[in-house]
């Protein structure tokens, strides 16, 4: 049997099934997605993206008439895993002055929960729960007690570690505050003992932790050290190397200046590198005018900006708030935004900047104005959150009306040089005429953005959300499932088909189509020979293979469908194989022979089956004589795949070469690695 492969692409392609699926989310921004809006008040939502794509939201629920931990699992279409109402956590007392409070997602995409509430005889204190995807509870289902005691504390923050574990860290509020530490083991052991680690200071109260991931099993804690007494509190910020044993190997002053409002809260990030950053305001120029501020610290304790953090803007006579960070760790840069006003704040906007990695402004040392101060600030912008994917910064913010209420969920994406990526600039995510609270946001695998959100548009606060791809769509957060290669090869009568995929989302699987190629028409018959399964939603690479065994001379034409779960399909491209030419390299025996003066010579070259390789192959077709000498070239060039017949004449040889003398020559065939020879007889 003989074969021939043609790609309809050379090399190595990248295809995307482009199917386009909405499920739940919604692409109205009047709609959103309801996660929870039942009786009573849903509030404080957080929400963590999942590796398959989907995203954990949680919250605190009154349903029951005291405030309840629920957790809602979304697959990356929107779906509910766990029903309408949500997986209650934890229904244990709580007091009604809710803290904050941290919900994060580990290595394996169980949710990991943190927060405080008061079944511990009326104290406020820690509790840490780990669930899995399909629901169940890891460490019990009351969770993990981190610290009983009688103080009151609060603000439990998390970060998991490159060991496995996950460490939490939160103030204990006594004379002066501290910060409790400790590490959990995925069984759910404490592995600090006991008692967490207490970290202190006989001068400063120690206030609004948070922990990043770090190296060696450890994290970076930042927080704020304050001195003095309300209002003359004086706020400075440190962040502190806590390694696996639960040491202190390094202490770093972010800010060293003080002048930091005392109920101002720092926005701490991970750089994805070991190390963080910290965001916040101050007026540390006594000016009454509020700056915003940056520092990033390597997970060795150096800090990359100037001492004291770098100043993302210095346009005067302008307040510059709460400033949020997104970090690109490709490039090494820094995007920070922030509600700027004018110094009497009756209006306020938005700008924003990015950093080099020293900390050096790029958009002018004005920054870069993506909303100017034309909104009133009694309709207020608020809840600043920002993203980083597909080399693009996103910042999304509730936007209020003249009656006070934030009625608006509104957003951009800005390229590296700070120019508007969606059309119209600015994307509407959701815009019912309802009071909107506490806007918290999430990237995906995907660089699709998901955010929630406090909502009161039914008897009271619910908990909405909404998904945003790249490109500023809304509800089509679809990736598509991406083919980077699909290539066939031929071996006794059989062609095995092999493709991979970069990415799937929702993939039931791959049915296989054959049609048979008559006189190169493309007007094809398809018929299915096959079906292989998917792997769901996964952002990891997978290979697949087929085999279509004994099938008969002729030339052939094979297809991917690729078909969701809820029957959506879409086609690949499209190779061909011609069976009819050779499968291997040969040289045939000369005919005649012996003989006088000339003779022919056959060989077959076969097809090149892999769509990453060239379509040619170079053939060297030599004679020698029985001493090695070369004689004469008779083929030295690229050959497709075909057979192929050459003459030998003794007598018209190269110039300067006498004619042959009867004997024995050998004719060698080269391609690539097939090399063959067969012996001719010259016999005058």
């Amino acid at each position: 049997m003989k074969c021939f492969l043609k790609s309809l692409q050379s090399f190595l392609f990248l295809f995307a099934f482009s199917s386009s699926l909405f499920a739940q989310w919604s692409s109205n921004p009047a709609v959103n997605l309801a996660i929870c809006d039942t009786t009573g008040a849903q509030a404080l939502a957080k929400t963590e993206s999942t590796s398959d794509g989907g995203c954990y939201i949680s919250w605190f629920d009154n349903r029951s008439g005291s405030y309840s931990v629920y957790l809602q699992r979304l697959d990356p279409l929107g779906n509910k895993m766990w029903g309408s109402g949500g997986l209650l956590i934890s229904n244990n007392p709580q007091s009604t002055s809710l803290v904050d409070w941290d919900l994060m997602v580990d290595a394996n995409d169980n949710a990991i929960i943190a927060f405080t509430d008061t079944r511990n005889a009326g104290n406020l204190n820690p509790f840490v729960y780990a669930v899995a995807p399909n629901g169940n509870f890891l460490w019990g289902n009351n969770g993990i007690d981190l610290n009983p005691t009688s103080d009151f504390q609060a603000n439990p923050k998390l970060a998991k570690t490159d060991d496995g574990n996950v460490v939490v860290a939160w103030i204990i509020a006594t004379a002066r505050s501290q910060v409790g530490l400790q590490k959990i083991s995925p069984a759910g052991a404490k592995l600090w003992g006991t008692s967490p680690i207490i970290l202190q200071s006989a001068t400063e109260g120690y206030n609004y932790p948070d922990v990043v991931t770090s190296d060696s099993g450890g994290v970076i804690l930042f927080h704020t050290a304050t001195t003095g007494n309300f209002p003359a509190q004086v706020v400075k910020l440190r962040a502190k190397k806590i390694t696996s044993a639960g040491t202190v190997s390094w202490n770093v002053n972010v800010q060293d200046l003080g002048k930091i409002a005392a109920f101002s809260v720092p926005k701490v990030y991970s750089d994805k590198n070991n190390g963080g950053l910290f965001s916040w305001h101050d007026d540390r120029d006594n000016n009454s005018l509020q700056s915003a501020f940056v520092q990033r610290v390597s997970s060795g304790g150096s800090i990359y900006f100037p001492v004291n953090g770098a100043e993302a803007s210095l346009m005067p006579n302008r307040h510059k708030f709460n400033p949020v960070c997104a970090f690109d760790n490709t490039t090494n840069e820094t995007y920070v935004f922030w509600m700027e006003t004018e110094p009497n704040q009756n209006q306020n906007g938005i700008s924003g900047q990015k950093l080099s990695l020293d900390g050096t402004r790029q958009w002018t040392d004005n920054a870069k104005i993506f909303k100017d101060l034309s909104v009133a600030f009694t309709t207020s912008i608020s809840y600043l959150t920002s993203e980083m994917g597909s080399d693009r910064a996103y910042l999304f913010y509730l936007e209020g009306n003249g009656a006070g209420q934030n009625d608006k969920v509104e957003g951009f994406a800005c390229d590296a040089a700070g120019n508007f990526l969606w059309p119209g600039n600015f994307t509407i995510l959701s815009n019912p005429t309802s009071d909107k609270l506490q806007l918290v946001s999430t990237v995906d695998v995907y660089k699709n953005c998901k955010l929630a959100w406090g909502d009161d548009r039914l008897d009271g606060a619910g908990i909405y959300a909404q998904d945003i791809n790249p490109d500023g769509e809304l509800g089509n957060s679809i990736v598509p499932v991406e083919l980077t290669s699909f290539s066939a090869s031929v071996s006794n009568n059989s062609v095995t088909l092999n493709w991979i995929t970069a990415t799937e989302l929702n993939n039931s699987g791959f049915q296989i189509e054959r049609s048979v190629i008559s006189n190169e028409e493309r007007n094809l018959d398809w018929e299915q020979i096959g079906f292989i399964n998917g792997n769901g939603t996964t952002s990891e690479s997978h290979s697949y293979s087929f085999v279509d065994r004994n099938i008969s001379d002729g030339k052939y034409s094979y297809r991917l469908k690729q078909i969701d779960f809820d029957g959506t399909f879409s086609y690949s491209n499209e190779v061909e194989v011609d069976l009819s030419l050779p499968q291997t390299f040969s040289l045939a025996q000369n005919y005649p022979n012996p003989f006088n003066p000339s003779t022919k010579i056959s060989f077959s070259v076969p097809s090149v089956v892999d769509a990453k390789f060239a379509s040619t192959t170079l053939v060297q077709l030599k004679v020698y004589d029985v001493l090695g000498n070369e004689i004469a070239t008779l083929v030295n060039e690229e050959k497709p795949a075909g057979n192929y017949e050459v003459t030998f004449d003794a007598k018209n040889l190269p110039a300067g070469r006498q004619g042959l003398s009867s004997g024995i020559y050998y004719c060698n065939l080269q391609a690539g690695s097939f090399n063959q020879s067969i012996k001719m007889i010259l016999l005058k």
